[in-house]
């Protein structure tokens, strides 16, 4: 299979600008939890920077977003996306949009497996479907589960985790440096570091 037919597949990859890797996005209206958060005040989804935000706005986006959300029911899905992510090194799991059930996770580990050579990062807010999955998850596959209240604590019973601040920064935390780099990864990789336990995002 072709990396472009590959990609076909699964309606294109997304390349965010701040990202050492390519990504993947779905639409952000499709989320499971973090749809029922933005009601929430004071949550980590109220603002969600994915919901008709800046680039996530625009119509281009938007429909690529949607193509790609159609497409992870195919059969050749697993395949095709360890196709499309081809040689590279890093990639990120949702720039916007979340995991949608248990077989879109068990689908998203067939890929990492597929791909041993590359580190993928994985922030969901789908606590329960990660909890649900009973598979092992392969050494390259950085599941990180994120908390849901703006300076609120680490969700507990998992290894890898995320928390928004804007005030509180909880202890043994990574701070992300990207607000003090033109919001750009730079040379940091801890989000697909297996061994930092929480990472804090300043909120934005």
């Amino acid at each position: 299979m072709k990396v472009s037919e590959a990609r076909e597949n699964v309606g294109g990859l997304s390349n965010p600008s701040k990202m050492p890797s390519k990504s993947y996005g779905l639409p952000a209206q499709a989320c499971k939890v973090g749809g029922q958060l933005r009601a929430v005040k004071g949550s980590t989804c109220e603002n969600c920077y994915a919901y008709d935000r800046g680039m996530y706005g625009f119509p281009v986006v938007k429909k690529a977003q949607a193509r790609r959300l159609a497409t992870i029911t195919r059969e050749d899905w697993a395949p095709s996306m360890a196709r499309a992510i081809n040689k590279d090194k890093y990639f990120r799991w949702h720039d916007s949009g979340d995991i949608q059930n248990v077989e879109h996770f068990a689908k998203i580990v067939e890929v990492a497996r597929a791909t041993p050579d590359c580190l993928h990062w994985l922030p969901t807010r789908e606590a329960q479907t990660v909890a649900a999955y009973t598979g092992t998850l392969p050494d390259n596959l950085i599941v990180r589960v994120s908390a849901a209240m703006v300076d609120g604590p680490k969700p507990k019973r998992f290894r890898n985790t995320s928390t928004v601040h804007a005030r509180t920064i909880p202890t043994n935390s990574h701070i992300c440096p990207a607000p003090q780099q033109d919001n750009e990864c730079g040379d940091c990789r801890a989000c697909w570091d297996k061994d930092v336990p929480n990472i804090s995002y300043h909120q934005h």
